[in-house]
C-alpha cells in the first residue's frame, strides 16, 4: 500500500517530481501562478524526512507569512506523519527570533527580549526617546518621529545607526535622521525589546560576529527550503548568505520573479539573480499552470512579456486545465477599481447579480 507521500509523489508532474526529489546542491524553482509550489515544497520536505528516518538533523523552511507557513506545516504532517517535528517552517523572523533568543546573549541581546511589531507601540518608543533626548538638551522634537519608515529602509539594508549618515549623504536630514535612529536603537535596549526589522538585523550581526554559531546551523539543518524567494530584500537574504559561508550550497529556492508584491519592504527580482551568481544554482522552472483556464494563462503571457527584470531563459506559462473554457457569451474583462474596499464591494456584487 502506498504511503500517502508516495501517492502525492505518483500525482505530480515530471519536472515537478524533478524537484522533489533533487539530491544536493542549490536548485532555482522557478514557479509560477497555479504551478504547485507548495505541493512541491512539501512533497520535498517529506521526501527528506522520510529518506532520514533515525536521523537527527532538521530541516529549515522560510517563508513570508504565518498563514503559509501553517499551511505547510499542515501539508508536511499529512505526508509524512510522526516525522514533521523535525522541521522548523516559519517566516524569517520568527526563525531569526528563534535564533536571537537562544544566541542574542553573544550580542547583548537577553533570551526575554520583547517584540514590538505595532506601528503605534514603536512611535510610541521613539517619542519616548526624543523627550528624553530633549530633556538632556538634543534639538530633536516630536516631529522626527515622522523618520521611523526611513530608518526602517536603513535596516532592511543592514544600516546600523553609525553608518545611517554615510548612507543618507544626500539626504538634507541625513545627520538628524541617523541622531534619532541612535536615540530610538538606544530606548529599544532600555526596554530589552526589538521591532520586526531589528530580528533580521541583529541575527545577521550575531551570525556575521560569531560564524561558529552560524556554522552550528549548517550542521544541524543540512537542507533549507526558502519560499516566495523574490520578496526577499537585502537584509533576508544578507542573513541567508552570511549563515551559509562560503561552501554551504543545499539551498531550495522557490521564486517567480513575475510576482513581487514586497517592494514596499525592499524586495528585488535582483535577489533571485544574486541568488543564482552567488550559490551557483541550477534551475527547474514549473511552467504549468493548473489554475485558470487557457485564456486567463495566454492574456497573462501577453502582459508579462513586458516584465523587463525576469529571468531571460523563462519559458511562458502553459496551460494546465485545457478543457477547462469559458462560456460562449464570457469575456476576458479587466476592471479597475480606486480601493480595497471597492474592489472586494465590486467583486461581491458582481457574484451576487449572477445568484
Amino acid at each position: 500500500m502506498n504511503s500517502p507521500l508516495d501517492a502525492a509523489i505518483n500525482k505530480l508532474s515530471g519536472i515537478q517530481r524533478q524537484a522533489v526529489l533533487w539530491d544536493q546542491g542549490s536548485v532555482l524553482v522557478l514557479a509560477g501562478p497555479g504551478s504547485g509550489k507548495t505541493q512541491v515544497l512539501t512533497c520535498r520536505i517529506a521526501h527528506l524526512l522520510e529518506g532520514s528516518k533515525g536521523q537527527s538533523f532538521r530541516i529549515l523552511a522560510l517563508t513570508f507569512t504565518n498563514k503559509a507557513a501553517d499551511e505547510m506545516k499542515e501539508r508536511i504532517s499529512a505526508l509524512a506523519p510522526g516525522l514533521e517535528e523535525r522541521t522548523f517552517v516559519g517566516t524569517f523572523h520568527s526563525f531569526c527570533g528563534q535564533v536571537l533568543r537562544q544566541h542574542g546573549v553573544h550580542i547583548g541581546i537577553k533570551p526575554d527580549f520583547s517584540i514590538y511589531a505595532l506601528e503605534d507601540d514603536r512611535k510610541a518608543v521613539f517619542e519616548d526617546a526624543l523627550r528624553y533626548a530633549r530633556r538632556d538638551g538634543s534639538d530633536l522634537t516630536s516631529d522626527d518621529v515622522r523618520h521611523l519608515p526611513l530608518i526602517d529602509r536603513l535596516k532592511t539594508r543592514l544600516v546600523a545607526p553609525e553608518g545611517a549618515e554615510t548612507a543618507l549623504a544626500k539626504y538634507r536630514d541625513s545627520q538628524r535622521v541617523a541622531m534619532a535612529y541612535a536615540l530610538y536603537e538606544a530606548e529599544l535596549r532600555r526596554l530589552n525589546a526589538l521591532d520586526f526589522n531589528s530580528l533580521i538585523f541583529e541575527a545577521h550581526r550575531l551570525f556575521n560576529t560569531f560564524p561558529a554559531i552560524a556554522a552550528r546551523y549548517r550542521r544541524s539543518h543540512p537542507y533549507w527550503l526558502l519560499d516566495e524567494f523574490q520578496d526577499t530584500n537585502d537584509a533576508q537574504y544578507r542573513f541567508i548568505r552570511v549563515m551559509a559561508g562560503s561552501e554551504f550550497r543545499n539551498v531550495f529556492a522557490v521564486a517567480d520573479d513575475d510576482q513581487i508584491i514586497y517592494q514596499w519592504n525592499g524586495a528585488s527580482f535582483r535577489q533571485v539573480q544574486r541568488f543564482r551568481a552567488d550559490f551557483r544554482a541550477d534551475v527547474v522552472q514549473l511552467p504549468t499552470n493548473f489554475r485558470c483556464p487557457p485564456v486567463i494563462v495566454e492574456a497573462a503571457n501577453r502582459l508579462v512579456a513586458y516584465n523587463v527584470t525576469r529571468s531571460k531563459d523563462k519559458k511562458p506559462l502553459l496551460a494546465g486545465k485545457t478543457a477547462l473554457k469559458l462560456p460562449a457569451d464570457e469575456h476576458l474583462q479587466l476592471r479597475v477599481f480606486g480601493t480595497d474596499e471597492e474592489e472586494a464591494a465590486g467583486i461581491a456584487a458582481e457574484i451576487a447579480a449572477r445568484g
